[in-house]
């Protein structure tokens, strides 16, 4: 893990979210990205912790426990909350301070039952633009089995100074 996934003291004072952040793995070249939001409540909620951060693949674990529908399984909503949080935060680092992501298309299909343990989402890039980003998530399961396949388009909406 580089060193850009811990914080340091200097950035832990400075920031409102800092402990939020570092708690769900948010490298600190993102925190003034996140300076008046966080990673915002939802990833709290799911309990989502991300363990790659870059411009080709942006992934992140969630708990099935705890985020699941009345028959017990992994809830879809909750899946495809993961995957619009990766592919949010993945064009996030493409607009590179200069833009700001806006969800204008998700989509997402259900494979198989998140039962229990973690599931891992993967965000990959299909189509980065000046103002449209398109990603694919994959999320598997503990034992490398996929469980759902989302495609996420955000648009770019420039940051006003």
């Amino acid at each position: 893990m580089s060193d850009n996934y811990t914080s340091h003291a200097e950035q832990s004072s400075a920031h409102p979210f800092a402990a939020q952040l570092t708690k769900h793995g948010v490298p600190a070249t993102m925190w003034p990205a996140l300076h008046g939001h966080g990673v915002g409540t939802l990833v709290e909620k799911l309990d989502i912790h991300f363990t790659e951060f870059s411009v080709e693949r942006v992934s992140a674990t969630m708990p099935v426990a705890g985020n699941t529908q009345v028959v017990g399984i992994l809830h879809g909503g909750a899946s495809a909350a993961l995957a619009e949080t990766l592919g949010s935060m993945a064009a996030a680092l493409h607009g590179a301070g200069k833009a700001n992501p806006v969800g204008v298309d998700l989509n997402i299909t259900h494979h198989k039952a998140g039962r229990a343990g973690l599931v891992t989402g993967v965000c990959t890039p299909i189509h980065l633009g000046r103002r449209i980003t398109t990603h694919e998530i994959i999320i598997s399961n503990d034992e490398g089995h996929r469980v759902a396949t989302a495609r996420i388009t955000n648009m770019l909406l420039p940051i006003e100074s």
